[in-house]
């Protein structure tokens, strides 16, 4: 529960180094290391218990302000990708085979199955100085008894260190062996070309962290005409799964 609730704050905050460290915290509780980079070991344990090791493949990474053919400041965007578990076949046959051993019906059993997965987002900015300035931090939330001074450090943390938006990914299919995935957040306020970056971590397993990026022009909202109005994406928000994670076992 502190956990989760470090989490949370750290979303909040917009503060990626926050939120990736509280992530991997939650990792190593659950394996039950002290350290992030025992990760041969852990390598060790999968290897001779499921014969694979827990992998996510990302694939066909795209950015795009959704019904619209340009993407303009502060627009609501969609990064969306193709997501392949590697790991999914062995890690099913190896439960099924242990709980027929105890006894337990399969089918029962695999409907506890968690695996989650958090996807953080940063943007840069590739032809210009990365807009500066403080986040508005919403504190009518999680943040309202926060005091001041300690806001503080995040309005003026560096822009690398500032998440655009924190999206977690649940599996409940141990057999799901791959799926789209929309990860929703919102455009920079000032134009031009910008790197979004997002980090995908792992709340379940070491060594399985990655980093994909994918690059997008940013107009001046001012010199383009939309259909209808956009609707903006909150800052600090943390959207649910997306329903278009599909299964395909």
């Amino acid at each position: 529960m502190l956990l989760e609730a470090a989490l949370r704050m750290a979303v909040a905050c917009r503060n990626y180094k926050l939120a990736k460290t509280v992530v991997e915290t939650v990792a190593i509780f659950k394996i039950g290391t002290p350290k992030v980079d025992n990760v041969d070991w852990f390598n060790g344990v999968m290897e001779k218990q499921f014969g694979a090791l827990p992998r996510l493949q990302i694939e066909n990474v795209s950015i795009e302000c959704p019904g619209e053919a340009e993407i303009a400041t502060d627009d609501a965007l969609a990064i969306s990708l193709d997501m392949t578990r590697l790991h999914a076949e062995p890690f099913t046959r190896q439960k099924i085979a242990m709980f027929q051993k105890q006894g337990i019906p399969p089918q029962v059993a695999l409907q506890t199955y968690r695996e989650g997965w958090w996807f953080l987002a940063r943007a840069e900015r590739m032809d210009g100085e990365t807009p500066a300035g403080t986040l508005d931090l919403k504190t009518m939330g999680i943040l309202k008894e926060v005091a001041e001074e300690d806001l503080t450090k995040f309005h003026d943390a560096s822009f690398d260190e500032r998440l655009v938006t924190a999206w977690p990914m649940i599996i409940q299919n141990a057999a799901q062996k791959s799926g789209k995935v929309k990860i929703h957040c919102q455009a920079p306020s000032v134009p031009g070309t910008y790197r979004f970056t997002i980090a995908l971590k792992s709340q379940d397993f070491l060594g399985a962290d990655q980093e994909f990026s994918v690059e997008t022009t940013v107009v001046d909202a001012s010199t383009v005409v939309r259909k209808t109005a956009e609707t903006k994406v909150e800052d600090g928000d943390v959207t649910e799964a997306d329903p278009q994670v599909k299964k395909d076992n």
